[in-house]
């Protein structure tokens, strides 16, 4: 379960960036981060593929979450 505060990646297509979960909402399946370079993404929980993605689309930015 995603938890406030905790490291995350972002990966986009050609790059990773690091972030950090500020909100977590609608138990857990839906996550604010807000990225290194300070801006703010919302991440959904997508059904058919159980990963988290920028808006829920399956070609958007995808979210995994770091041991920290």
């Amino acid at each position: 379960m995603p938890q406030v505060g905790g490291p995350v990646l972002i990966d986009y297509l050609g790059s990773t960036v690091a972030g950090t979960v500020s909100a977590v909402a609608e138990g857990g399946r839906r996550v604010e981060v807000v990225a290194e370079d300070g801006r703010t993404l919302t991440f959904e929980l997508n059904r058919a593929t159980a990963m988290f993605t920028a808006g829920g689309g399956q070609t958007a930015p995808r979210l995994r979450f770091v041991d920290g």
